[in-house]
């Protein structure tokens, strides 16, 4: 009895000081000896608090607390509470628990639920981790939930618990996660410092030490007797392994090697960890392609890992490895291993597949690796996986048998599957054998498939991209070079024959027109034919929907989502998207000229209905007539020069390239741009090393074209050899000349031209010398004699000759020998045309003005802008009648304009060019679409090109739904676009106006471009 009240007396003077919140030496250090507990004395009165001192009191006011002491729980206890076995317990308890559990248990949730979902391309090299920080998928919420919650167990609870740097490794796991590698890296970098090894003496860190000859960073984990499978181990040491993996995430790879290489002769680094430096080690050298270095670590990783997942994902990329090292039994051995480790079913799949892929290719077992396939074809559990065993075995027939490879990947496609790595693949494998056949058309459709539905991680994302670009222009080649050699041989047809074929081709184009709408009719009339109802996999196909509505079966809802995607790509979702366009300018694609969509189009052969077609129909598009004749040889012409360079240039098809244009001068000997096909010839061979062609080329390209561009490039072994000093002197020597004829020293330009060519011969800026020289002769030709005239037309002519595929050169130079065919015209017309400037408000400017001439665009001189002069007569004479009276002049009937005013309409801001080169108006596109995005983000307001004549290009924005919008719009770019977003173009080299959709479509069908500007300063400007 008398030990239980001891025991009750020491538990209260225990706990009681607990219950106050006072650590059990305050209480002590404040209790009075043998005295009972007193009550704060009362106050005095001022004598008596002078007699006797105020006892302090015990206890401070919680808001007076609150202000003096504002650090974190876990500061305060490290220095006010002792470090007792009882305060250790309850301390490392609640921060295991309350804290570090479940912000453990919440960060495994969210990286166990990421996972590719069977999204990854077998058919490659595996990423190492089934996911990567740059397209993750994680929840930040999720994981900035990790952070907070392991946060507060360190701030509010005691820092010198086993627990607190747990909690530091998760914040800076989920900072990985997150892909903050940044704050990853320094807490990581953090936990190593803070919570390295302390002496009992002293409290400064060691970092390293040197223990028996040797470096050592880690901490020492006690590792003997039974104990050490319920000992707290050290998170430091996990931290240093999570730092590399952080460090190789930035990059680092050299502080990373040198990381691994302490910690693996560290003699502290525990053996628990060995296994994870193995596997950090691989992941090291697998990013940095050095697979043959991976192998080794990576069975050690495996042989030690405890996560069955990880395993078998890296037995399988082990596998993988040894398949490119060309080691087929061990990598048989690897994928068998992954099998039994009974994976997620997918990689279970793959697996099975490489089996039978590696003995098809290494061991000469085609046919049992096909059989294998049929067999598990006939299996219920591998029934999802259809789709990717008939595409394995396409590929296992290719290239021995393409037919048969082309029927397994047709059957393929046409299994129901949500897998859209696997119908991404499928389409590439259908889409590449036709590629390889040349048979482009049909490469071009199955690429169109393939970026549709690929993902933009896809491995070969950018083969597909450029194949899809590149085949489009091909196949409009070959399908121009099909349809004129079709219709001249139709053409060159006697006129009888041609009737009958004619007739018989129209009479064959109804017949299959009648047989097709006789089977859509039967389709629709019994749905168990349709091939959407069929049992062979359709999307509606009764067998896959098991009695479930379509919107309930994930395999019919993914199939149609997929087929979906497949037709119409990633299409953004719209009401009525396709009517939603009529009747405006289509600019959606910048790069392309602006669509009419209301325009009315020219009927022709391809767009008569099948029903009523007739053998004088199909006689519209023929070329009859010489000039249709000429018109489509060129066509043809045209078309053959530009698939050769389309081959050799996007595809680096050298063998197709060459062919092509062997074939183009055997169909047309004389090509009018022979001399660059020749030289092209004599190049590409040159890089196939076939060495007599390319000298039977280039003898061909100096003996019959030896004037031209391409003789000079051979002749002075081409261009590549100049270093970037010459340049510099050359591009000055050419500035120097082109200087001194824009001053009108043309004699002074016309020797340092000299000069140039004897200096520096033959050099890369040797067309703009020519045709400088050119220019100069015409500048100095002041007379109109006939001779003199046609020295100017022979230098102008010789430098387009010489120069055929120098487009800038050659167009500057047709220019100017247009001007000189029009030599007299000119004169007359400016002699009585004054050209006067106005800004927008209609004042008149001093400016010149560049201006169209009269054979370039033929339109009506306007009456108010000709000054015509008006001879003085004698009245005597008239009198006398010798001369008769002048009549007064007629004031034009002012011409009545198609253009309207109108309110109810949408409206186009335009920007018209004169004379301003490509390069200009593609660097103007760019830069108002920046504009746009940054100052109009809400508005969307879209910029297109469009060319309403040859000479007339435009840029246009669109759209504006009434006339005040658009009218503002029109003075913020007015003022904007010299100063800041187009300044390398002139304010004489274009203008602005505002134009309504209806009156946009009348200019368009008149192209009266100047007609409209008038009627714009007359009812806008002058406003």
């Amino acid at each position: 009895m008398n030990c239980i009240k001891l025991l009750h007396k020491y538990l209260v003077f225990i706990l009681f000081p607990f219950c106050l919140g006072l650590p059990p030496a305050v209480w002590a250090q404040n209790k009075p000896q043998n005295q009972p507990l007193q009550p704060p004395p009362q106050d005095q009165t001022p004598n008596n608090r002078q007699q006797k001192p105020v006892a302090k009191p015990l206890f401070k006011p919680k808001e007076q607390q609150r202000v003096q002491d504002r650090r974190p729980p876990s500061e305060v206890m490290l220095e006010k509470k002792k470090w007792t076995w009882k305060r250790k317990f309850f301390q490392n308890l609640a921060t295991r628990y309350n804290y570090y559990f479940h912000a453990n248990v919440k960060l495994a949730r969210v990286v166990k639920t990421v996972s590719r979902d069977g999204q990854d391309n077998y058919r490659i090299l595996l990423p190492f981790y089934p996911l990567s920080l740059q397209n993750q998928g994680f929840s930040k919420g999720e994981l900035d939930s990790v952070i907070d919650k392991a946060s507060m167990g360190i701030q509010l609870h005691d820092p010198r618990g086993k627990w607190i740097d747990d909690c530091f490794l998760l914040m800076g796991q989920a900072y990985f996660y997150e892909g903050d590698l940044e704050n990853a890296n320094k807490t990581f970098q953090y936990i190593n410092i803070a919570f390295a090894p302390k002496k009992k003496s002293e409290y400064k860190t060691v970092v390293g030490s040197n223990e028996k000859d040797q470096i050592s960073i880690a901490t020492k984990e006690k590792s003997k007797g039974i104990l050490k499978y319920f000992r707290h181990t050290k998170a430091r040491n996990d931290a240093f392994l999570w730092r590399a993996k952080t460090l190789l995430e930035q990059k680092e790879y050299d502080e990373v090697q040198a990381l691994l290489n302490i910690l693996n002769n560290d003699p502290n680094f525990p053996h628990r960890l060995d296994g994870g430096l193995a596997e950090v080690r691989a992941y090291g050298n697998y990013i940095q392609g050095r697979y043959a270095e991976t192998i080794e670590p990576l069975k050690v990783a495996i042989d030690k890992s405890h996560n069955r997942v990880a395993k078998a994902r890296m037995a399988y990329i082990l596998g993988q490895l040894y398949v490119q090292q060309q080691h087929a039994d061990s990598a048989l051995e690897q994928f068998r291993t992954v099998i039994s480790l009974k994976p997620d079913p997918m990689m279970d799949f793959q697996a099975r597949l490489q089996i039978a892929i590696t003995n098809a290719q290494a061991n000469g077992g085609l046919e049992k690796s096909l059989v294998g396939l049929h067999h598990m074809l006939k299996k219920e559990r591998f029934l999802r996986f259809r789709d990717g065993i008939l595409y394995t075995m396409g590929t296992l027939q290719y290239p021995k048998d393409p037919e048969a490879a082309l029927n397994y990947m047709q059957q393929s496609l046409k299994v129901p599957s949500n897998n859209l790595i696997q119908r991404t693949l499928t389409y590439k494998g259908i889409a590449d054998i036709y590629y390889d056949q040349r048979k482009y058309l049909d490469a071009k459709k199955y690429y169109d498939s393939t970026a549709g539905v690929m993902t933009a991680d896809f491995a070969d994302a950018k083969i597909v991209h450029t194949r899809k670009e590149v085949l489009t222009s091909v196949a409009a080649k070959l399908e121009i070079i099909r349809r004129e050699d079709s219709l001249q041989r139709i053409a060159a047809m006697p006129a009888s024959d041609r009737n009958i074929f004619l007739s018989k081709m129209a009479a064959t184009i109804k017949n299959e027109a009648a047989e097709k709408k006789k089977k859509d009719a039967l389709a629709a009339a019994n749905p168990i034919g349709n091939p959407a109802f069929s049992m062979n996999g359709g999307a509606y196909s009764p067998k896959d929907e098991k009695g479930d509505w379509y919107f309930y079966n994930p395999g019919s809802k993914s199939s149609g989502y997929s087929e979906f995607k497949r037709r119409w790509g990633n299409r953004q979702p719209g009401d009525n998207w396709r009517r939603s366009q009529n009747g405006v300018v289509n600019a959606t694609n910048s790069n392309a000229p602006i669509e009419m969509l209301d325009a009315p189009k020219e009927a022709t052969a391809e767009t008569i209905a099948p029903d009523s077609v007739t053998a004088e129909k199909l006689a519209v598009g023929l070329p009859l007539t010489p000039e249709k004749m000429t018109s489509s040889i060129n066509k043809a012409m045209d078309a053959w020069f530009d698939l050769g360079k389309l081959y050799h240039d996007k595809l680096d098809n050298y063998p197709l390239a060459i062919e092509t244009y062997d074939s183009l001068l055997i169909v047309y000997p004389a090509h009018p741009r022979k001399a660059e096909v020749l030289y092209s010839l004599y190049i590409w061979h040159g890089k196939q090393n076939h060495t007599a062609a390319a000298n039977r080329y280039k003898d061909m390209v100096l003996n019959q074209y030896g004037n031209t561009n391409f003789a000079d490039i051979i002749r002075s072994g081409g261009l590549k050899d100049i270093n970037g000093e010459k340049k510099k002197e050359i591009s000055a020597a050419y500035d120097s000349a082109y200087t001194a004829f824009r001053n009108g020293d043309y004699a002074g330009a016309l020797a340092q031209k000299k000069m140039a060519d004897s200096t520096f011969g033959f050099n890369f800026l040797r067309p703009r010398f020519d045709l400088l020289e050119a220019m100069i002769i015409v500048k100095t030709d002041t007379l109109f004699a006939t001779d003199t005239m046609q020295l100017s037309r022979k230098a102008v002519q010789a430098v387009i000759t010489k120069y055929a595929a120098d487009e800038a050169i050659r167009t500057q130079a047709q220019a100017l020998l247009d001007a000189l065919n029009h030599r007299g015209e000119l004169t007359d017309y400016l002699a009585k045309l004054e050209v006067r400037k106005r800004d927008a408000k209609g004042v008149l400017l001093d400016e010149d003005v560049s201006m169209r001439y009269p054979w370039q665009n033929p339109q009506p001189v306007l009456a108010d802008k000709i000054n015509v002069a008006k001879a003085h007569v004698d009245s005597a004479k008239i009198a006398a009648g010798i001369v008769a009276p002048t009549p007064a002049p007629i004031v034009p009937v002012k011409p009545v304009t198609p253009y309207k005013l109108t309110t109810n309409n949408p409206f186009f801001v335009v920007l018209s060019f004169q004379r301003v080169s490509k390069e200009l108006m593609d660097e103007g596109l760019n830069q108002f679409t920046r504009y746009n995005a940054a100052k109009h983000a809400n508005d969307k307001i879209e910029v297109g090109s469009f060319v309403l004549t040859p000479n007339d290009v435009m840029l246009i924005f669109r759209l504006f739904p009434n006339e005040d919008k658009a009218l503002a719009y029109f003075d913020e770019i007015r003022d904007e676009a010299s100063a800041n977003i187009i300044p390398r173009i002139r304010p004489t080299e274009y203008s602005f106006f505002v134009i309504s959709r209806d009156n946009f479509i009348l200019l368009n069908s008149t192209k009266d471009l100047s007609g409209y500007r008038k009627f714009f300063v007359d009812n806008y400007v002058t406003q």
